[in-house]
């Protein structure tokens, strides 16, 4: 079935922003329905848009591990198709944190509080904002690596990257996640590593990897760069960078 996107209207997000507080302590006291949000603010809280897409449910539980690779894939192949400057709204993303995905949205970070609705569900709507966003975070953890050429498993690297975070951190804080053949070769070759040594990259070496891919950037130009390129030029690199930690240790 068909149904039309939704904005949060200006006035709402700004009302409730301006009220974290009794936000916090109203999600609190209705985990599961987001219903009370028309009854505080004593109007409607969203605005109908022309675009259209597949209503979705997202799958649901309390510990969102669990379920955080399918609901990742679901949001990304329900809205991918939408134009940029929806996807870039941080008022469509308070409709998918509050109404679309609202219990999920609750129990995709852990210990949800104020401080992190404050931050993660209130944001300005920078491209750091949306990549770190509730939701808009695992849409975009989708989106800068699925791998349409594998025709075996497209979201082979969307399974690495959801279970090693700190890459995609780094994504988020520099401009390499804005170029998806990097992204795919980062992706590629910290995988291979890890599943040939049995190594996982964490968050210190991570951050040394993205950093190393930001520096081939600055000798070739990362746009003409194709993912093997990236791959090619990166992975002797992680060996380095993982065996001077192991020297270090």
């Amino acid at each position: 079935m068909k149904i039309n996107v939704k904005l949060m209207t200006e006035e709402a997000y700004q009302t409730l922003k301006k009220n974290v507080k009794d936000v916090y302590q109203n999600m609190v006291d209705h985990p599961t329905d987001s219903a009370w949000i028309k009854d505080y603010l004593g109007f409607e809280p969203y605005e109908t848009k022309k675009y259209e897409i597949e209503d979705f449910e997202l799958d649901f539980d309390e510990n969102y591990d669990v379920v955080a690779y399918n609901n990742a894939v679901k949001l990304y192949e329900a809205l991918n198709k939408l134009p940029k400057y929806i996807l870039c709204n941080n008022r469509f993303w308070a409709w998918i944190n509050f109404e679309k995905a609202y219990k999920q949205s609750i129990h995709a970070t852990k210990n949800f509080n104020e401080q992190i609705l404050t931050n993660l569900w209130f944001h300005n709507g920078t491209r750091r904002d949306l990549m770190l966003g509730v939701m808009s975070r695992y849409y975009n953890m989708v989106n800068v690596s699925v791998d349409e050429l594998n025709t075996k498993d497209k979201y082979e690297l969307t399974k690495y990257i959801l279970t090693n975070a700190e890459t995609y951190r780094g994504f988020s804080y520099r401009n390499l996640g804005m170029m998806k053949n990097i992204t795919l070769g980062v992706l590629q070759a910290e995988k291979d590593y890890s599943e040939l040594t049995g190594e996982q990259i964490t968050k210190i070496p991570s951050a040394q990897v993205v950093k190393a891919a930001s520096r081939i950037g600055s000798v070739m130009l990362l746009d003409i760069l194709s993912k093997e390129d990236m791959y090619n030029a990166l992975l002797p690199k992680i060996v380095k960078i993982m065996n001077s930690f192991k020297t270090a240790e």
